[in-house]
């Protein structure tokens, strides 16, 4: 069956920037990037579709930075303009841990409530 934009219906818009925090500190799990980098990282994971919105990642970084997950500093080395790059904190590792968790617990939530969609719709395609 395929989905039909109705009026009123949310289903397939979910907010993006809902999946950016856990996703930027996964990202930044092994090391200093800048923007740009997890810019183009992003969209792999499959929470957006098409490029990420810059202005939600800085904004995200800005507050994980804020609250200690995050730490940043310029980057001179390269020729050019001067870049932000960031890293997490042991905190942010921690608060991605936290993540973990809260996310295994919201996936199995979706897998029951899912089984009991199932026994609605038996003939919906699983693939």
């Amino acid at each position: 069956m395929r989905h039909r934009n109705r009026k009123g219906c949310g289903c397939f818009q979910e907010r993006q920037s809902r999946w950016l925090e856990p996703t930027i500190l996964f990202l930044l799990w092994n090391g200093w990037k800048h923007g740009y980098e997890l810019m183009s990282e992003i969209p792999k994971f499959g929470f957006v579709a098409g490029p990420a919105d810059p202005g939600a990642i800085y904004r995200t970084l800005r507050h994980l930075e804020n609250v200690g997950l995050v730490t940043s500093e310029w980057d001179t080395s390269g020729t050019g303009a001067a870049k932000r790059i960031y890293k997490l904190s042991q905190e942010g590792k921690n608060h991605l841990r936290l993540w973990a968790d809260s996310l295994r617990n919201r996936r199995d939530a979706l897998n029951s409530f899912l089984t009991h969609l199932d026994h609605l719709f038996p003939d919906i395609d699983r693939a």
